[in-house]
């Protein structure tokens, strides 16, 4: 149960950064250039250990970025659901990897101490800066649902912030369109993965993000190539 001295190494590296992000918030850009670069390459690593076979933070950081552009959200709040995505699974670093890399479908203890993934996360970053940002907030709620039914919180509709709602939202179309070295790709085709958003709008997903997301041409990778 306990984390390796790997993953203990990459967790100091994250807090470093999230220190970063502060210092550099209200600086030039080109200094915020190499904070995002940072960041890209911890959370590709943290994807290895995952078991993506592709930049799963990275695409969904650009995927929910096109969404929030076209939501109309401005910089500084683009800058923070970046953020977000990019580190939304730095909790399951704390967690045992044969429980987050399971091939098996998880029940009872095993499902709520994964679940737990997106509290240590916002706790982690919490314990280390000391000034309110959502960032660490937005971690905790990129698994809630529209219908009130997800986790950790049981919040609903609105009562998510817009930039959480964006990420579950590209959180869930990229591991739909992901094949992953334990499980395989969940849907055939992206027709099948595009039917199974629009199934589950109005429930899972906020509907009006789903129709911002279809009529910026359906893409089911945020990465650019």
């Amino acid at each position: 149960m306990l984390i390796t001295l790997f993953n203990a190494v990459l967790i100091v590296l994250i807090t470093w950064l999230a220190y970063l992000y502060f210092d550099l918030k209200e600086k030039a850009t080109p200094a915020k250039e190499r904070y995002s670069q940072l960041v890209r390459g911890v959370a590709s690593v943290v994807d290895r250990l995952e078991g993506y076979d592709k930049e799963h933070s990275r695409e969904i950081a650009e995927l929910s970025e096109r969404i929030g552009v076209a939501c109309g959200l401005k910089d500084e709040q683009l800058q923070s659901l970046n953020a977000a995505a990019m580190l939304h699974d730095l909790g399951e670093l704390l967690l045992p990897r044969d429980l987050v890399k399971s091939s098996k479908k998880l029940e009872g203890d095993e499902l709520e101490l994964l679940r737990t993934h997106t509290l240590l996360g916002e706790l982690h970053l919490k314990a280390q800066i000391e000034e309110l940002d959502e960032v660490p907030s937005l971690i905790r709620w990129h698994h809630e649902r529209w219908d009130g039914l997800g986790y950790p919180d049981n919040l609903k509709g609105e009562e998510i912030p817009l930039a959480a709602r964006i990420i579950a939202l590209a959180d869930a179309i990229s591991a739909m369109n992901a094949h992953r070295g334990y499980r395989k790709r969940q849907y055939a085709g992206d027709a099948d993965v595009i039917a199974e958003v629009k199934r589950l709008s109005g429930m899972q997903f906020d509907p009006q993000l789903v129709k911002t997301w279809l009529g910026i041409g359906c893409p089911l990778s945020g990465v650019k190539k």
